[in-house]
């Protein structure tokens, strides 16, 4: 992959890291042991789908949502550079889907980290998206904050049991 980055290629890769982060929910819900944890797993599981189709929709229908006219430059640069940390990312997701977590400490860690890559990038993407389609993306932004809150709140609640 080069190192520049199309709005078009961060919607594919959004949707791999949404698909990849929701296969590694769905096995972090089945092995959990804390019905708490399990839940908000389910929960991240169900809205990694739910973003991943908006994506989706939002690459197929890429003339609705995307600036074309854009001037070239800086921002590109800054763009391509989050760009490859987020398929890094992708990366990382991938080989945890294989190995997983030595404990619940480590995967609400690891899905901190997604979630902050995740906001990262669509904050990026969203410059690239046509003004009046920009709350599409915004409302995805939105709900990973909100993952990132649960995990951190998850995060206390867990290493006050442990």
């Amino acid at each position: 992959m080069s190192n520049i980055f199309s709005p078009q290629e961060i919607l594919r890769i959004a949707i791999k890291v949404e698909e990849n982060g929701k296969k590694l929910y769905e096995i972090l819900e089945n092995k959990s042991k804390l019905d708490k944890l399990k839940g908000m797993w389910k929960y991240l599981k169900e809205q990694e789908d739910s973003h991943r189709n908006i994506f989706k929709q939002m690459l197929e229908n890429v003339g609705d949502y995307i600036v074309y006219e854009f001037s070239p430059g800086e921002y590109d640069s800054y763009l391509s550079a989050i760009a490859s940390d987020y398929v890094f990312t992708q990366n990382l997701i991938e080989e945890k889907i294989k190995d997983l977590f030595t404990s619940d400490i480590e995967a609400i860690d690891f899905g901190i980290y997604i979630e902050k890559q995740s906001i990262l990038v669509y904050s990026s993407l969203r410059d690239y998206v046509i003004k009046d389609k920009q709350d599409v993306i915004g409302k995805v932004i939105d709900e990973e904050k909100n993952h990132l809150s649960q995990l951190n709140l998850m995060k206390g609640t867990i290493s006050k049991i442990n």
